[in-house]
């Protein structure tokens, strides 16, 4: 994505044929697997875990949510939070939970995730790194764009500054917004990338999407840690695999959690900036 690394972040099962055996599996009884999606920053506002089960493989329905499970975190020194569900009802948050008081985490701090559900334990842990702070943003004409808009007006382009320091070996994870919701140039994109490719310096690089004159542009950079970077980078190998002869057969992406889960519990500072298209 406009020289960032993209990568799409999906959930389907899969099966493999290789052409000298088939291999059968019943995705109809298959036992649901739990998901664990977590999120821990040193920005309050940003922190969740969500939990849902795996869906059958011919299902269109929603992965089902776990409203029951019992979800603490604790840092390094022992100090433990507690998370409850979707303390404020909403139908959209199913499956989310959130500290019970507002919680903020710390850079080089290690924190260790416990899920409970139907009485097995689920644990993961990691380290929150430093993240590169963002420098500027700066609103820009595509002229490309501008000549062959998808919506009328919507050709300025957001580029996002940053010192990027060769010290130490980093990692990025990026989210862009408009006007407060997620945007994305395909559903489902995620977009990170290491400081190997990125340089001394983030220089000028685009967002995703377009905005018209009057919208809010919103940037947040995520440090990662290099486990959370390879697990992303098996996602995109799974995407990728176009069932060859010689193409290896399609595995799970490596995660931090334990028993089994699905998902990752993610442990990042954050870097937010905004800014207003005119």
């Amino acid at each position: 994505m406009k020289n960032l690394y993209k990568y799409i972040l999906f959930s389907l099962t899969v099966f493999f044929v290789s052409c000298e055996e088939t291999i059968d599996i019943d995705t109809i009884t298959s036992e649901p697997k739990v998901v664990i999606d977590g999120v821990l920053t040193n920005n309050s506002e940003l922190n969740f875990i969500k939990l849902s089960y795996t869906r059958g493989f011919y299902s269109l329905d929603p992965n089902p949510a776990i409203t029951d499970a019992v979800v603490t975190v604790t840092d390094d020194a022992d100090n433990e939070v507690v998370y409850i569900h979707n303390p404020n009802n909403e139908p959209s948050k199913k499956g989310y939970y959130y500290p019970q008081t507002p919680y903020a985490g710390s850079i080089w701090t290690t924190y260790r995730l416990k899920v409970t559900v139907d009485g097995v334990d689920y644990t993961a842990s990691e380290t929150m790194l430093p993240v590169t702070k963002i420098d500027s943003l700066v609103v820009t004409i595509d002229e490309e764009e501008r000549e062959d808009p998808d919506e009328e007006g919507e050709f300025y382009e957001v580029l996002f500054y940053a010192k990027e320091p060769q010290d130490r070996v980093d990692h990025y994870l990026f989210k862009f917004y408009k006007n407060g919701l997620t945007l994305r140039d395909f559903e489902g994109d995620i977009y990170f990338s290491e400081d190997e490719f990125l340089g001394e310096e983030i220089s000028g690089i685009p967002t995703a999407g377009y905005y018209k004159l009057g919208q809010y542009a919103k940037v947040e950079m995520y440090s990662i840690t290099r486990e959370a970077f390879i697990y992303y980078n098996d996602l995109s190998n799974l995407l990728n695999n176009d069932g060859g002869m010689f193409t290896p057969p399609p595995a799970n992406p490596r995660t931090n959690l334990s028993n089994g889960a699905f998902g990752y519990f993610q442990v990042s500072a954050v870097d937010i900036m905004e800014i207003e298209i005119k």
